[in-house]
């Protein structure tokens, strides 16, 4: 596959700024609960890599890009992901009909069965943030019949909170 893909920053001045490219599809974009650590993963099959990168809170850079979770040596492809308040990288394992938690050192602490192939996303809610949503993918080429509940959204109990999304400060 073509590195087609970027990462972009949308800056306090609304300007883009592309701060990555060398990636396929881009994916499961989340920060540590402290917002130090970055991760990004690519789900095209050539690549199902998860990175982490240090991050630069004030200026909005990522720096310092590593090996976080290499997918190959786990169940599915890195899709769409949250984090904890441990600190744990949540990811849907697409093809593999899991989400898959690893821990800051980036080792796979659990993965949680959805009943379909294809999760795509995860978020915490709920009242306390304690209510892992998951989204999946419905194609036309798998027939109902193959995967009755793709495109479905689920709520699974994920024995841990997430954290609450940070809102976009601009100084305009």
């Amino acid at each position: 596959g073509n590195s087609v893909g970027s990462f972009y920053r949308f800056g306090n001045d609304f300007q883009l700024m592309r701060l990555l490219g060398d990636l396929i599809v881009p994916n499961g974009l989340a920060f540590s609960p402290d917002g130090e650590t970055m991760y990004l993963a690519d789900t095209h099959a050539n690549r199902q890599t998860v990175w982490a990168f240090d991050y630069d809170i004030d200026t909005g850079t990522p720096h310092n890009q590593r090996v976080f979770v290499d997918m190959h040596q786990h169940q599915g492809r890195p899709d769409g992901a949250a984090v904890d308040i441990d600190g744990c990288y949540w990811v849907c394992a697409t093809d593999a009909g899991l989400v898959s938690r690893f821990t800051p050192q980036g080792k796979l602490d659990r993965s949680l069965k959805v009943p379909t192939t294809k999760p795509a996303m995860c978020a915490f809610g709920g009242d306390n943030l304690d209510t892992l949503f998951v989204t999946s993918l419905r194609r036309p080429d798998i027939s109902a019949e193959e995967d009755p509940y793709a495109g479905r959204v689920f709520a699974l109990d994920a024995g841990v909170r997430g954290l609450a999304e940070p809102c976009f400060k601009t100084t305009a």
